[in-house]
Order: structure tokens, then C-alpha cells, then sequence
């Protein structure tokens, strides 16, 4: 399991790419979690509630790390991102969340599914 730090780096050179944005207080958040917890992305959507967010931002078993890329305007492919398995251009609107997964910069993203809130795991 990557630490903060080693996530941190792999954020930051992600950004402008598969990250949109790093947490500005994930330093302060963790130091409220439990040892051993789960950093998760969330879709740069406005189709997620923030109430989901929060409910799994305030667990002590999870940490908020990430703003993950959508696809340009809902697309079902995304012609910026490169999926990092088959080296095509990345499938789902919720594209950056998967990468980042993969990449190992989070464990979990939010993202969506035909507009309803949905979950991509490691």
C-alpha cells in the first residue's frame, strides 16, 4: 500500500492529465483517520451530491485525495486521456478516476453512470 507521499508525487504529476485538483487539506484530513485508510477521487461532475461526498469524506476509514478528469462534455470516450491497460483512448465519462486507480494514486473513484452516482474500485 502506497503511503500519502508517494501518492502525493503521483498526483502531482498527474495533474492537468487524469487529476484536475489535489485535496489542498489532505495533510490535516488524514491526521482524523484511522491508520489504515482507503484515498478516493471524485468525478469533476456536479452530477454527484455533495451529501454522498461528505458522508464518505467523515468515515475515518477513507480520505478524499482527488478531482478526477470527466470526459469532455459527458462523452462515452475520452480522446484526451490514453487508458494505461490497452493504450487506446479511454473509454466512460468517468475517465481520470480508473487511471488514477491504476496509477495507484487513489483506491477508489466517484464518478457516474448515465447521470446516476457510481463506484470504481481497485
Amino acid at each position: 500500500m502506497k503511503n500519502l507521499n508517494d501518492r502525493l508525487k503521483l498526483a502531482k504529476m498527474e495533474l492537468g492529465k487524469s487529476v484536475i485538483q489535489i485535496n489542498p487539506n489532505i495533510i490535516d484530513a488524514v491526521k482524523e483517520k484511522n491508520e489504515q485508510i482507503l484515498y478516493f477521487g471524485v468525478k469533476n461532475t456536479d452530477q454527484i451530491p455533495s451529501m454522498i461526498i461528505e458522508k464518505i469524506r467523515s468515515n475515518p476509514n477513507y480520505a478524499w485525495l482527488t478531482i478526477d478528469k470527466a470526459s469532455h462534455n459527458g462523452r462515452a470516450i475520452d480522446t484526451d486521456l490514453m487508458n494505461p491497460v490497452t493504450y487506446r483512448a479511454m473509454t466512460g465519462s468517468s475517465s481520470g478516476g480508473p487511471i488514477n486507480i491504476l496509477k495507484g494514486i487513489i483506491d477508489f473513484a466517484i464518478g457516474t453512470d448515465g447521470g446516476v452516482p457510481s463506484l470504481a474500485l481497485q
